[in-house]
Parts: structure tokens; C-alpha cells; sequence
């Protein structure tokens, strides 16, 4: 279980020199680490993972675009996790 979490954060880092400006300001996918406990399991989203969140809001379409972020933004718990920190999916 270790090696799956670090391999996930390994290729998380490599991907993550794709940051990208938006019009709210950068894409950083490292912002939203405070969630990833709550995407693997089902424990509840930390404030802090909703405040990512909510702030990358507007990078939600830019990362479904890419094959390794659309598995966990697609994933069982993503749905729960908005749900519980008061946000809708955008439409892309």
C-alpha cells in the first residue's frame, strides 16, 4: 500500500511541471494533497482540502485533461468530497 501511495505521488510530481496559468491564477495539482486521504478512503475532507479545492476550482476541466488526475477526479470519492465541502462539478 506504501509503494502504490508514493509511486501515485512520484508520478503526481513529475506531471506537475504541466502548471499552467488560469484565469484565476495557477493550476498547481500539488495544492490539492490535503484531499488525497479523503480520495482514497472515506474519510471526510479536511477544511483545508476544501479550501484547495475551492480554490483550484477553475482547474478542474485543465486536469480532467490529463489521463493520471481524470482517474481520481472521476473516482468514487470525488463526488463525496465536493459534496461535503459545499461545491458542484464545473461543466467542461
Amino acid at each position: 500500500m506504501k509503494v502504490s501511495v508514493l509511486a501515485m505521488l512520484v508520478t503526481l510530481l513529475v506531471l506537475a511541471n504541466e502548471v499552467q496559468v488560469s484565469t484565476a491564477g495557477i493550476c498547481f495539482i500539488f495544492g490539492l494533497l490535503p484531499c488525497l486521504n479523503a480520495a482514497r478512503t472515506s474519510a471526510l475532507p479536511s477544511a483545508l482540502c476544501c479550501r484547495r479545492l475551492s480554490e483550484q476550482r477553475s482547474c478542474y476541466c485543465q486536469y480532467l485533461k490529463n489521463p493520471t488526475f481524470k482517474k481520481f477526479l472521476n473516482g468514487p470519492n470525488a463526488q463525496k468530497i465536493q459534496s461535503k465541502c459545499g461545491l458542484t462539478r464545473p461543466t467542461c
